[in-house]
């Protein structure tokens, strides 16, 4: 068993985060600090949203980029609606508009996706322009500012306040976390303990197998991505209530540094595999590689080069242990095969 989680993609990413947190701390000890951490957490809150829906969707064998306009659209129309009513209610009251309408678009790829049969990057990314197309179209490229009361309120909540590094001001832990903790035991819960779970890594092992075998498959295709969408919208809330405004294109170009994420995690783009610890992992090794270019003097120019390499060695790695362990097996059969 030991050896198993040694060797586990979840630990080596635990590993790599810890060996490259030592790095940064030896150039510059003010990366360890408390603040730093919540900072961290605070950043990757959106991202790890994003990758709970990605990696379902990853699992079944499809790969979505729909979800940051998704996210865009949910939350920018959900605010011109409630805005438009003068909304003076709760935080939650927001979500409940906006999650509804992320999940009838994630729906949308499900139905399209399954009816005619089509590439699932082909599908989203044809939805992803639309709704970003309809956004700019209906609404312009304007961010909305005058959000209801609520979501400032949201913004200036803290669970803990710590000092920042030289007394600057202070760092607070965002409530915000906690929305990411229930999404990722919901989604766990859902992929490990439930036959939807096992459906969508049936999916994801081979469509036409899980379909002999029972699973219905439109079924199935319709709950993830509708899953997918209903993540989204929350990142996309969420998002908004971080930086107290809607903006129709501030999640625009997500989708590479999220997918990197997930496939750095464990997740095979073929389907078939990935966990809900493995995606949170890689979402926290990509944000902190994010965030430690600029403490270590490197441009964030460079941030799309690091990201670009880290999706090649996420998609290969497997791919290359794959392939090793297959060698390995067809050696051992051969060496029991041999008659003394």
């Amino acid at each position: 068993m030991f050896r198993r989680i040694v060797r586990s993609q979840e630990f080596v990413i635990a590993l790599a985060i810890v060996l490259l947190s030592a790095a940064i701390t030896a150039i510059n000890p003010a990366y360890l600090t408390l603040g730093n951490f919540y900072d961290i957490l605070r950043f990757m809150t959106i991202d790890g949203l994003l990758a709970l829906g990605v990696l379902v969707v990853l699992i079944s064998g499809g790969v979505d980029v729909s979800f940051p306009a998704i996210a865009s659209f949910a939350t920018y129309v959900a605010m011109v609606l409630l805005i438009g009513m003068a909304y003076d209610g709760p935080m939650w009251g927001i979500y409940l508009v906006a999650l509804p309408i992320g999940l009838l678009l994630g729906l949308l790829n499900g139905v399209i996706v399954n009816t005619f049969r089509l590439p699932t990057l082909i599908v989203t990314l044809g939805t992803s322009s639309l709704y970003f197309g309809a956004m700019l179209f209906f609404f312009g490229s304007r961010a909305l500012f005058n959000l209801p009361a609520s979501v400032t309120a949201f913004s200036r909540t803290a669970l803990h306040t710590v000092p920042a590094p030289n007394n600057v001001g202070t760092t607070a832990l965002h409530p915000s976390i906690l929305i990411l903790l229930a999404a990722a035991l919901g989604v766990g819960f859902v992929l490990r303990y439930t036959m939807l779970g096992r459906g969508i890594f049936a999916v994801g092992g081979s469509r036409e197998v899980a379909e002999r075998t029972g699973y219905n498959i439109r079924r199935i295709e319709y709950v993830l991505y509708s899953l997918a969408g209903l993540l989204a919208a929350t990142a996309g809330v969420t998002y908004a209530a971080l930086n107290r405004q809607a903006n129709p294109v501030g999640l625009r170009g997500t989708e590479l540094d999220v997918i990197a994420a997930v496939v750095l995690g464990g997740a095979s783009i073929m389907g078939g595999s990935g966990t809900v610890a493995g995606a949170l992992l890689g979402v926290v090794l990509l944000t902190i590689i994010r965030s430690s270019l600029v403490l270590v003097g490197i441009p964030s120019e460079w941030q799309r080069f690091v990201v670009g390499i880290i999706l090649i060695i996420g998609v290969t790695a497997p791919a290359v242990r794959s392939l090793r362990e297959r060698r390995d097996g067809i050696a051992t059969t051969e060496e029991e095969g041999v008659q003394p």
